[in-house]
């Protein structure tokens, strides 16, 4: 008969490994806690600075402002039905600017355009002494506007 012998590993457990400590365990717990906690606030700030970034509509004003008086800087101008016409002195050009759905826009020779605003509520061209205004009722963001602009 033949005897098969196993070998049997010797385990022995050392007093010197300990692991992870109650306090320790607390310890990272509550490090992860904080974290989680501060994820809503994270994204929520993320939101209003992407809004904030999203709403250039105060630069749009500004620029069609800047090249509506730019453009009609040293042409003869007159306000025809709530529009403004500019005549280019020494030319026989001839531009428009009008409010058409919702959208401030520049034709010239009354073919073509080019959108210079958009999300208008009203606005008009007027002329009082010998100046010509732009009243304008608009939608930013949060708020409906109306102001009055000096264009010449």
């Amino acid at each position: 008969m033949s005897v098969i012998t196993r070998s049997v590993p010797n385990i022995t457990v050392s007093t010197n490994d300990e692991g992870f400590t109650l306090l320790e365990m607390l310890l990272n717990l509550a490090i992860a806690i904080m974290l989680m906690s501060l994820f809503p606030l994270i994204i929520t700030n993320i939101s209003v600075f992407k809004a904030t970034a999203q709403d250039n509509f105060d630069i749009n004003l500004e620029l069609c402002l800047r090249d509506l008086i730019a453009d009609t800087k040293d042409m003869r101008l007159e306000v025809v039905n709530k529009e403004l016409i500019a005549h280019e002195k020494g030319t026989n050009r001839t531009y428009s600017y009008a409010v058409d759905r919702s959208r401030i826009i520049r034709k010239a020779d009354q073919s073509g355009y080019v959108i210079l605003m958009e999300r208008i509520k009203s606005a008009r061209f007027y002329q009082q002494d010998s100046s010509i205004y732009l009243e304008m009722t608009y939608q930013d963001r949060w708020r409906v506007n109306h102001e009055i602009f000096q264009i010449q």
